[in-house]
């Protein structure tokens, strides 16, 4: 039985037409090549199993090699060519960065630098995983890097390019290498499959591809593995089952349930997912991520679609029978799902949960008015609206729209109707006329009190007005004060101790000292909004320090204390008792 070769280095690309997914970067080395303008020194970055080291190795083996073809590239038949394949090249070198990390690493990387090649025109060094290299090993290679000889050509290659410090990189052509695309790795398997003989379904490959996260390196290893695993033949369902991944099958049902509403569907979706061995948190990633992608085919972007072409059709598909905004419920579901599931005690239930909100926000968004009929089980109320700031009075006076008038002629158009109204019900007299106008300009208020109108226009314009707006304030102000201030006892204690004066539109307070100013001033705001939605006047207000004031301060010791809290609740008396407490 002969040695196995694994894919990856088995149909590894050995010229710049080979490499998969670099067009841009092939392109610009081949010319360069062509032209005979090729640098001293290239960094090629990049993610894992992109192709850094292999385009590296095609470059080096393509500058020496004697016999170029018309589109630059090695023609793997002259003397050096066929030395690179062999792994014979004396003028070719490949170090690992990582075993070779120290200063004195470099310097006898800086003398071998000073031997001619032999039998070609460049010596090539190829230093991989560069960044591992110390900071002393970088400055000691920093002055062979900028000026080498002129047969001499570095290639650096790094997968975090951030590590590398400036003075290396601006000495360096840069080369930044992109994750391959599905598209593009799986045709690439395509090809690997015919050349093996090997049977498959395209469905499969673009899991891989999916799996493998751009890199073709990864791609091709699962490659191996499924080969054999199904035994040359590679199905959907293979692969699925080998790569323990949960089928796409199951994400389009479970939108499909979810969009229709149909919660024992969902439930039972989700319970198969569960049998097959599969966690909720894997679950929850997988469908946020089926999500995603129908969302990018809803904004008709399906360029970002990291799916095959078969399966991207379905995405179209469902993407029309979704709202925007529902999904974007949905995402936002399951990421605070995600966000709490590792603190969760009961992680199915925690899911279930999550997929339940689910389809109550679809019920909701569909019909806005028809509510979720689960006997209750899972009422929410994130979309009610959110209460006042300020809770409202409960008085039977805070009902009552109420309107200060102040000394000024009153109108025809305030007493027009009502003295019709008057008139008809009974003929006053002259006494009473000449009296109504005296009063005209004289009194504050004019209350007209009609125990039973027989016109309609009559209720409608009437403004009753019960009690003056001053004298509500002094009645309610406790209340109103308690309202205003549910997060400072202070300014509680001040505003029922000092209570102002009230004249015109304006409150007059007069205070002991500057902190009880600001005390009462961080109140005022909330505490004015409650007296112009009481009184439908908009009052302002003035505070004076008074140091003449005097503050009493009472001590207070813990039994007192206690027994002042027992008496608005009469519990802690039971709990003192049942615990066993003591007042210290």
């Amino acid at each position: 039985m002969g040695n196995f070769i694994v894919s990856a280095r088995k149909y590894r690309p050995s010229t710049f037409k080979t490499i998969v997914g670099q067009d841009s970067i092939t392109t610009t080395l081949k010319n360069a090549v062509k032209s005979n303008q090729v640098a001293q020194a290239f960094l090629f970055c990049g993610p894992r199993g992109v192709g850094k080291t292999t385009c590296a190795r095609v470059l080096a083996k393509t500058i020496n090699c004697q016999a170029l073809t018309e589109e630059g590239e090695a023609c793997n038949q002259c003397e050096s060519c066929r030395s690179f394949n062999q792994s014979a090249s004396f003028n070719f070198f490949e170090l690992d960065a990582a075993s070779n990390s120290g200063v004195d690493d470099m310097r006898n990387l800086v003398e071998q630098v000073r031997i001619l090649p032999q039998g070609a025109t460049y010596k090539v060094y190829i230093i991989d995983e560069v960044h591992m290299l110390s900071s002393a090993a970088f400055n000691a290679f920093l002055k062979t890097l900028e000026e080498p000889p002129p047969y001499v050509k570095f290639i650096l290659a790094t997968t975090e390019k951030h590590k590398i410090i400036p003075t290396i990189l601006s000495r360096c052509q840069i080369f930044d290498f992109k994750r391959i695309t599905t598209n593009d790795i799986v045709h690439h398997l395509e090809y690997v499959a015919h050349e093996e003989g090997v049977t498959f379904e395209k469905a499969a490959f673009e899991i891989i591809a999916q799996k493998a996260d751009g890199s073709l390196r990864d791609a091709l290893s699962i490659f191996d593995q499924a080969v054999n695993f199904s035994n040359g033949n590679i199905s959907y369902d293979t692969i699925i089952e080998n790569l323990n991944i949960i089928d796409f099958k199951y994400f389009f049902k479970m939108i499909k349930a979810l969009n229709d509403g149909d919660l024992a569907d969902v439930l039972i979706q989700f319970n198969d997912i569960i049998k097959k061995g599969f966690d909720g948190l894997r679950f929850i990633e997988s469908i946020s991520e089926h999500i995603r992608n129908l969302m990018i085919c809803k904004l008709g972007v399906n360029d970002l679609l990291e799916t095959g072409d078969n399966i991207s059709l379905q995405y179209i598909e469902q993407a029309k029978q979704v709202e925007t905004s529902v999904l974007l419920e949905y995402l936002d579901i399951f990421n605070r799902c995600s966000t709490t599931y590792k603190s969760s005690n009961n992680k199915r239930l925690h899911v279930e949960l999550a997929l339940m909100m689910c389809v109550k926000k679809k019920i909701k968004a569909s019909n806005p008015t028809k509510e979720l009929k689960t006997n209750n089980t899972f009422q929410t109320t994130e979309n009610k609206p959110l209460k006042t700031e300020i809770p409202p009075l409960t008085t039977n006076e805070s009902k009552t729209s109420f309107k200060r008038t102040v000394k000024q002629e009153v109108t025809p158009i305030q007493t027009t109707n009502i003295k019709s109204l008057l008139e008809k019900e009974k003929q006053p007299t002259n006494t009473e006329s000449t009296e109504n106008k005296d009063n005209k300009d004289t009194t504050h208020e004019i209350n007209y009190e009609v125990n039973e109108p027989k016109v309609e226009e009559a209720e409608e314009n009437c403004v009753c007005i019960t009690q003056d707006p001053i004298e509500l304030i002094t009645e309610n102000w406790k209340t109103y004060v308690e309202n205003a201030t549910p997060n400072s006892y202070a300014a509680r204690m001040l505003l029922n101790n000092q209570p102002p004066v009230i004249k015109e539109d304006k409150l007059y307070f007069e205070v002991a000292n500057s902190i009880a100013e600001k005390e009462i001033k961080n109140v005022m705001p909330a505490l004015l909004r409650i007296i112009s939605t009481e009184t439908d006047i908009n009052f302002t207000y003035s505070i004076a320090i008074n140091s003449e004031i005097k503050t009493h301060t009472t001590i207070i010791d813990p039994d007192e204390k206690f027994k002042k809290m027992a008496e608005s609740n009469n519990n802690l008396f039971t709990l003192k008792q049942n615990l066993n407490l003591n007042i210290f």
